[in-house]
Order: structure tokens, then sequence, then C-alpha cells
């Protein structure tokens, strides 16, 4: 009996022990720090029964009923458990100090523990007239040394956006983020920039979001992303923090119409807010779009969609992959779009130096000094299968587009100095019942389909003062090609001057040095001949001969009858008369070049043949 009532009371002494262990008494309750916009408050700080009455550190504790409010945003929690704390339960207590005015950035990297465990979380925003809510499950930080964190995952997140016209919800499954520097990021909120040369801090390293959904109940539209992921997240503070400045967007956008002097508070805190954080890379895969809206039902796909911003070694870049849209009439499908090269920076310090000023102080010149560099635009597989109106009818459409490319790069003034624009095989059915007059024409003429491509080009050379007209050309298959390359001399800066009268001397001063013109038939001649011989009831070959025997003398006629006319016309005549390729190159006579001013006040074509030597050869 002995031995067993001392067990008895050991195991009753244990059971007490282990449950006394595990109770948590509130060792602070109550809290609440306030400073300007920010809040806080804690309704309890509770430790283990061990932790509060004996050590000297609280390596684990748990926060309850946490309330943190920036400006117009509030974040709740009704729990937060830290494990592994590497704080002195000092140096915890000041983290939640009310009478302290440390800012939050400073009591954040007071934080170390190996993890934190936020069961459920809920961020309540005003923007405007609405509010949107977003609410977290299960957000796990791991390994959190002075306040940053090396990884966090969240279970599910969804938000919910009331007090507008309609209501929309977005959900979210797994969420995951490393390198996630939580006092970097109160400083963004907090802090006031000494001015936009600070140094930009990196916020996270990488994140990655799974099976986002937005649904707007309202518009009956539904969008979906299979995975959202990026990388190198950096920021720096604004003039009025990150907090002043969301609400001073708030409150204008609440405005219907905005005033000079709103406009010129609003236009510096968007250009310092954009300027204010960079992204290394983003990337979404899997988008999918379906609206089930009475007058705009359909689906859209896109494969991918990618962000890389621009660097010392790489310029800027975005590009889609793989979009398909289809609705009851049409389908529509593009292999990839991308955007490369492009810059807003000439834009941003242009609206910098605006001072104050409003989009109605600003005069065409500033205007223009705003303009972004482009790049290069480019598009590939191209095709649409569908209808339009035409004059109230119905008209089939059906196109593809191999290739599209549009360079405006390398600006003085925001002028490109070197552009490109090119199409390659724009293929189209030609609908007979159209009533365009072009299409009509190509009909008349025998086309069923055409297959057409394009180019132009051209760079300035500074150093040369000249600008070279690379290429200038169309090409159709079964109609022929022609082509126009040249050289302008005498083109300096001012040729790109913000000041159009400087603009338009530097023009009339500019000289061409050099035209190259190449004609080549491939049945669009011989398609031509054959419609007007039918309508002047001849035959195509005895038309032929009287349209170059014509040119043998109509071309001089109207030229002149100098060595150069000769020449010219002579090759005209013989590629009317058996059509193939026909090649014209002209260079003025004086080395300098010919003056664009001096061949606009020519009245006569003959005066400006003279001033130029012409060869031309039909083959």
């Amino acid at each position: 009996m002995g031995l067993r009532y001392r067990a008895g009371i050991c195991a009753l002494a244990l059971a007490a022990g282990s449950a006394a262990l595990s109770f948590e008494p509130a060792v602070l309750r109550d809290l609440e720090i306030e400073n300007g916009s920010l809040r806080i408050t804690v309704g309890a700080v509770r430790a283990p029964l061990w932790s509060a009455a004996f050590a000297q550190s609280a390596e684990s504790f748990s926060l309850d009923n946490v309330s943190f409010t920036f400006g117009s945003t509030t974040y709740e929690a009704k729990r937060i458990d830290f494990a592994g704390v590497g704080s002195s339960r000092a140096e915890v207590e000041a983290i939640f100090s009310s009478g302290s005015t440390e800012p939050m950035e400073s009591r954040l990297r007071r934080i170390n523990a190996k993890q934190v465990t936020i069961p459920e979380a809920r961020v309540k925003q005003i923007l405007g007239k609405e509010t949107q809510t977003t609410s977290y499950r299960n957000t796990v930080l791991q390994d959190v040394s002075q306040g940053r964190i090396a990884s966090a995952t969240i279970e599910a997140t969804a938000i919910d956006t009331s007090g507008a016209k309609d209501t929309v919800r977005i959900t979210s499954g797994r969420t995951s983020m490393s390198e996630l520097d939580l006092p970097a990021l109160a400083r963004l909120y907090e802090a006031k920039a000494d001015g936009s040369t600070a140094p930009m801090a990196k916020i996270y390293g990488a994140f990655s979001l799974e099976n986002l959904e937005f649904i707007d109940n309202e518009a009956k539209l539904t969008f979906k992303i299979a995975r959202l992921g990026g990388r190198d997240f950096m920021g720096r503070p604004t003039k009025d923090s990150w907090n002043g400045t969301v609400g001073l967007f708030a409150e204008m956008g609440e405005r219907k119409d905005l005033s000079s002097e709103d406009q010129a508070r609003l236009l510096p805190a968007i250009v310092d807010f954009i300027d204010a954080f960079q992204i290394g890379f983003m990337e979404a895969s899997g988008i999918e779009m379906t609206s089930k809206a009475k007058d705009s039902s359909g689906q859209a796909r896109i494969s991918r969609i990618a962000y890389t911003g621009g660097a010392d070694t790489q310029p800027a870049d975005v590009r889609w992959e793989g979009f398909e849209f289809s609705d009851k009439d049409n389908r529509m499908k593009l292999d990839s779009m991308s955007f490369t090269g492009f810059s807003f920076r000439q834009t941003l310090d242009g609206l910098r130096k605006l001072q104050g000023k409003s989009f109605d102080d600003i005069d065409a010149a500033t205007a223009r000094s705003l303009v972004p560099t482009l790049g290069t635009l480019s598009l590939s597989g191209f095709s649409i299968d569908g209808t339009t109106e035409d004059e109230g009818k119905k008209v089939k459409v059906q196109a593809a587009l191999k290739g599209f490319e549009l360079t405006a790069d390398k600006p003085v003034n925001a002028i490109p100095t070197n552009i490109r624009i090119g199409l390659q095989n724009l293929t189209m059915a030609l609908p007979s019942n159209s009533s365009d007059d072009g299409i009509k024409e190509l009909v008349a003429l025998g086309y069923k389909n055409i297959d057409v491509s394009l180019l132009a080009a051209a760079t300035w050379n500074e150093t040369a003062k000249e600008i070279a007209l690379r290429e200038v050309s169309a090409q159709g298959q079964e109609m022929g090609s022609i082509t126009l390359k040249g050289l302008i001399g005498n083109a300096g800066k001012d040729l790109f001057d913000a000041d159009t009268a400087i603009a338009t001397v530097a023009l009339a001063g500019a000289k061409a040095k050099a035209l190259d013109v190449a004609v080549e038939n491939k049945g669009l001649f011989e398609r031509y001949m054959a419609k007007a011989a039918k309508e002047q009831k001849t035959t195509p070959e005895a038309l032929r001969r009287t349209y170059a025997a014509a040119a043998a003398f109509v071309v001089p006629a109207m030229i002149g009858d100098s060595e150069q006319a000769q020449v010219l016309s002579q090759a005209v005549a013989r590629f009317i008369a058996k059509p193939g390729r026909l090649t014209v190159n002209a260079t003025p006579k004086d080395p300098s070049g010919f003056g664009i001013a001096e061949a606009v006040v020519m009245s006569e074509p003959k005066d400006i043949l003279n001033k130029l030597n012409i060869s031309a050869k039909a083959e």
C-alpha cells in the first residue's frame, strides 16, 4: 500500500506539473502603441508558466488579439505564436512598450525566432468608398533574425472588396516567400525620403502564389492564374512615406474633377511612388478568363506573361505567350508578343521637373519631353477567324500575320533616331461582298487571297550628320515588290530640336545624297493588263505595246527631253514592254547633295532632273 500510495502521489504531481508547464498566464495585458498614423494594440502577451516564473528569456510566447494599423490599413490576428525566440525578455517587452517613441522599423529588428505561426489573420484596407478585406489562413514564418524572415508560407488567402457597385472576391492557394525584410518594409511605410536619390532596399527575394481566382459577380467575370511568381522586389521611401502617398491617392480618388492645385499635388506623388520600387522579375502562367456577360461573353487563355526589370546588363522586357480568345462568332490567336528595351525614365524625370505644375500648364515642348522610349515591339503567329460589320452586313474575316516588328529607340529630344517597322506575311482571304474600294479592285484583278509584307527602316548617324533610309519596301505574293533606299546629308542635331522653328530650319537645310528604287513584277502587271484589255476590248499584248510606245513619248513630255529623262523613259518603256525588274539610281551632280528646300521651290520636274545623275535599267 505504501508503494502504491507514493506512486499515485508522484503520478498526480507529474500530471499537475505538466498542466502547470502548459498553462500560459498573461504577463502583459492591454498594450497600446500609437505614433502618428501608426497604432498597435495587443490584448495579452502570454508565456508558459515555467518561462514566466523562472526564466529571464521568453523562448516562446503568444500574442492575443493583435491589431496593427497604418493609416487606412489595419492588420488583425486573434493569436500569434512565437517559438525558439532568441531575444531577451526585456527586448520582447520593449517591442510592445506603449511609452516608447521608437519607430516600428527598430522594434521589428528586435524579433529573433525560429518560427512564428499565425493561424488566422485579416487585413482591412479602406480605398476611397471601397473596403478591401484580406484573410490569411495558417501563416508560418521560419528563421526570423532581426526581423528578417528566411521563408514564409500561407496556406490560403481570400480578398473581398465591398462598398462599390459590385462585389469582387479573390482567392488563392499556397503562397511562399523568401528573404522578407520586415524592418525595411516598415520603413517604407513610416519613413519620409530626404530625396529621390535614396538607395533601394531589398524587401524580399522571391515569392510564388498558386491557384489565384478572381470573381466579379456583377460583371459575370472569372479570372484565374495557375501560378504567379517573382523575385527581387526593391523599394525606397517616398517624400510623404508610402502610407502618406497611398492616403493622398485615396483622397484624390474620391474627387470627380481635379483642380490645377490637386494635379500639382498628385503628379509629383505619382512619379515619386512609381520610381520608389523595382521588380527584378515577375511571371504568371496558366491564365484563363471567362465572361458570361450578355454583350461580351467569351473565353481567353494566356500560357504565360513575364516581366524582367531593366538593369545595366539587360534591357527591360515584357512578353505574352500563347494567347487565345474565342466567342460565339470569333476566334483569335497570338503565339507571342514582346516589348524589349522600353524605358519610362525620361517620362519620370520630366514629370519630376514640373515642380508643382498641372497638366494645364504644360506646353508642347514639355509634353514632348515626357514621351517614353518604346524600344522594340514584336508579334508573331497572329490569326483571326471571325466576322465584322460592313455597311450593315456581316462579312467573314480570315486573316493571319506571321510577324510584326516596331522599333523606335535611341531618342533625341523624344524623337527616336532608330526606326524599323516590319510586317511579315500578312495573309487574308478577300471577301467577295466587301464594299471597300481597295478590296473590290483586288477581287476584280482576280485575287482571292493576299499575302503581303512591308518594311521601313531608317537611322540617324550623329557623327556623319546623315539619315540613312536603309529600306522602304512592299511586296506581295503573285504581285511583285517595290524597294526604296536613300541617304540624306546635312542632318544635324537641330533636326530633333524641341523648338519646331529650329527643327524646320534644320530640315530645310538637309540635302538628299542618294536614292535607289527597284520595282519587280511578279504577276500584278499581267493581271492589270488583262483587266484593262477586257474593258477596252483588246488583247493584253496589244495593250502592252501601246503603253510601252506611249511611255517613250509621254515621260519625256512630262519631265523634259534631257539625257536624264531619255534614260528614264527608255527604261520605263522597256519594263512595260517586258515587265520584269526595273532599277533607278539617282545621285546629285553637286557632291554636297541636293537641297530639300531647293527641290520644294522648283515648279517643273525637269528642273529637278537637271540637278541629278540618273541611271536606269529594265531586266
